[in-house]
């Protein structure tokens, strides 16, 4: 295909740092790229006015979108935070010509937010965060490991020799980079204290990056050479990646940037923790679980801390991250039909078995309650059979699969048309006719598929209906019907239930009204069941007291 048009979605939560070397790596494969800032829609924060903020400014987001994507379709979307990926996934809904959801997690503990973006491709930074994606819910198949997201400088500079930097640039035999920059002039003095207080300062060379740091680079200045350090400073350099990649390890507070940048050298990470990053305390963490670094709560615990650092030999440079989530978005744009296929096919899969087991129920429970007829045999286990819907869920039902209907309605119109626009190329373009000419039979065949796909919901929603009739007629209560037997088994029409207790997921994710409304009618029949034995209780004191000797006898 030609040069995919990428839409990155950015938001008040997204990271800078991940987000302008994506962006640069996507210019740079040739992609057309355009970007939406979606502003406070991505917020994070779990509190009652976080959530109603991104509610308040998600809709009109959710509108934004919708009407550039279907203005301008885009082959795929990216988003860097887990609620303007929930937001870029209820357009893609809503839009005529949906796009794949690619979503880049860059944390390194993720939440259960990430598992409701329902994105359709996760880029995890390592297996581990791959892992945590999981425990929130994210499938398996959906969730590719591509590295840390970082600058392009920092993972060039990867690639040369450590020892070879260290010799260039005169650093001696071991060498550790200090991020002074936004400590201020105070804390910056104090840390060089502290280093200097290390017992292997003699035997290591600091780096001291200032970047644009006036203060911090004239509190280094002062105080290096009072203390004896051998130490060199910098600030922005061309060299900056190289002067990391020269150190074994890295002391910082761990804001993204700078723990993308220590796993793309291959360096470990002294996490200076306060109050300055928020979650520090929860990344130096997730960074001690890796062994990619440990954590320094106070300036006091700098020197001991870093001695451990160095003790071990430093981690293997991690992969380029911006590169390989370039490669997943042009991959998955390439194959954007069949990506988009993929999850919609899941989602009209468990409508299916929903309506199935709807009708099979509503039968069985009408053929329990019907008329004796002709000889029946009685012999054999007990039919299993689920309750019967009631009415408003069975209404509900039909709504979403007419919602359904809709959505293959649209897709076969989507599929003709790409049909013939490819049979037009191949008209106009006799050296690539062969070409258009499959694209075109791919398309045709698609759309057979998927007319195939609505006769079947077609001819399920006549047989749930002729079921509702049949039942309404025999004089089966909503809710009637016995229930599965005991351990789960097969429900009828082939789909397997699961076990008592754990609620079958919705489509849009959440517990089945179908799955709450059996439970609610199991526990309504468990009280009726009570009440009935208290009146039967009841009755039976009256009849033993009134046959006691002495007792009046009761006027007529």
């Amino acid at each position: 295909m030609s040069e995919p048009h990428v839409l990155v979605v950015t938001s008040a939560s997204a990271e800078p740092s991940a987000v302008v070397p994506v962006l640069a790596a996507c210019e740079a494969a040739g992609m057309r790229v355009r970007a939406i800032d979606v502003g406070q829609a991505g917020a994070g924060g779990g509190g009652l006015s976080d959530r109603m903020r991104r509610a308040l400014y998600g809709e009109t987001a959710e509108r934004r979108l919708r009407k550039e994507i279907d203005g301008n379709p885009p082959d795929v979307t990216i988003a860097f935070d887990p609620f303007a990926a929930q937001v870029l996934s209820l357009a893609r809904e809503q839009a005529a010509n949906p796009a794949p959801v690619v979503a880049v997690v860059t944390d390194l503990e993720p939440g259960a937010p990430w598992g409701q973006a329902d994105a359709d491709r996760y880029c995890a930074i390592d297996v581990e965060t791959a892992v945590a994606l999981g425990d929130a819910g994210v499938e398996e198949d959906r969730v590719l490991v591509v590295g840390p997201v970082g600058e392009r400088a920092w993972a060039d500079a990867a690639t040369e020799d450590r020892a070879a930097l260290r010799a260039r640039f005169g650093a001696g035999e071991r060498a550790v980079v200090v991020e002074v920059a936004g400590l201020g002039a105070e804390l910056t003095g104090q840390l060089v204290m502290q280093l200097s207080l290390a017992e292997l300062s003699e035997r290591v060379t600091y780096l001291f990056d200032a970047a644009g740091d006036a203060d911090a680079a004239a509190a280094v200045r002062r105080s290096v050479p009072a203390l004896g350090l051998r130490a060199k400073l910098f600030g922005h350099s061309a060299d900056a990646g190289r002067y990391w990649r020269a150190a074994e390890a890295v002391v910082a507070r761990p804001r993204p940037r700078t723990v993308a940048r220590t796993m793309l050298v291959g360096a470990r990470l002294l996490a200076l923790v306060d109050d300055e990053i928020p979650g520090g305390a929860r990344t130096a963490a997730a960074l001690e679980a890796r062994g990619r670094g440990v954590a320094a709560r106070g300036i006091l615990l700098v020197s001991s801390g870093l001695e451990a650092l160095l003790r071990t030999p430093p981690p293997p440079p991690a992969a380029d991250g911006a590169d390989h989530v370039v490669d997943v978005a042009w991959v998955v744009a390439t194959e954007r039909r069949a990506v988009i296929e993929e999850r919609r096919a899941a989602a009209r899969a468990e409508t299916h078995a929903r309506i199935r087991d709807a009708a099979a129920a509503t039968a069985a429970a009408t053929r329990q309650s019907a008329a004796a007829g002709d000889l029946e045999d009685l012999g054999g286990e007990p039919v299993a059979a689920g309750p019967v819907p009631e009415a408003d869920d069975l209404a509900a039902l039909a709504r979403e699969a007419q919602a359904r209907k809709q959505q293959l309605v649209r897709e076969v119109d989507a599929a003709r048309k790409a049909a013939d626009d490819a049979e037009r190329l191949a008209a106009a373009d006799p050296a690539g006719a062969a070409a258009h000419r499959q694209q075109a039979e791919r398309e045709r065949a698609a759309m057979h598929r998927l007319l195939q796909e609505l006769a079947s919901l077609d001819q399920e929603l006549a047989d749930l209906d002729r079921a509702t009739r049949a039942a309404r007629a025999a004089g089966v209560r909503p809710g009637a019907g016995s229930a599965p037997p005991a351990g789960g088994g097969a429900a009828p029409g082939g789909t397997s239930r699961p076990p008592s207790g754990a609620p079958r997921s919705a489509p849009g994710g959440g517990a089945d009204p179908l799955e709450q409304l059996r439970r609610q009618a199991a526990q309504a029949s468990r009280q009726s069941s009570a009440s009935v034995d208290d009146e039967l209780e009841a009755l039976k004191r009256k009849m033993a007291q009134s046959s006691k000797p002495g007792t009046p006898p009761r006027k007529r």
